[in-house]
């Protein structure tokens, strides 16, 4: 059963379907992606604090796949290197715990390639992504 964090919130998500161009379902083991702003403290003469301000918009997100998936975006991949595929559209679908569905984009990157057996024999990798548009409850 898949595993989805969105925006720092973990669901229960065994009907999660994450859709990229040329697959219906990756099957991913756990998917999470989100935003935060940089945020800032304005003091006056007293050293006091007197207002607050928002900077720029981080995304970040993380998408852990089983093998068999990685090898079919590896055929695809100019010279099998995961980090030369451009951004790419991810749509999210699940339902929450109110049984709404959540349909999200995520426009994201490999930033590079990896692979890790572990012990309990578990074929799947971790990888960050850079995202590069993320939009949450999309219609």
């Amino acid at each position: 059963m898949a595993r989805i964090k969105r925006m720092g919130e973990s669901y229960s998500a065994g009907d999660v379907v994450v859709t990229v161009p040329g697959m219906y379902d990756v099957n991913p083991i756990a998917v999470s992606y989100g935003s935060s702003y940089e945020h800032k403290r304005n003091h006056g003469i007293k050293r006091k604090a007197r207002s607050w301000s928002m900077g720029k918009e981080e995304l970040e997100g993380k998408l852990t796949l089983p093998l068999d998936v990685i090898a079919e975006f590896e055929k695809i991949a100019p010279n099998g290197d995961l980090a030369l595929i451009r951004p790419f559209p991810a749509s999210i679908c699940f339902f929450n715990a109110e049984n709404d569905m959540i349909r999200d984009l995520v426009m994201w990157k490999f930033t590079g390639n990896k692979r890790e057996v572990t012990a309990d024999g578990e074929l799947a990798n971790e990888f960050e992504m850079f995202v590069t548009s993320l939009q949450l409850n999309i219609l």
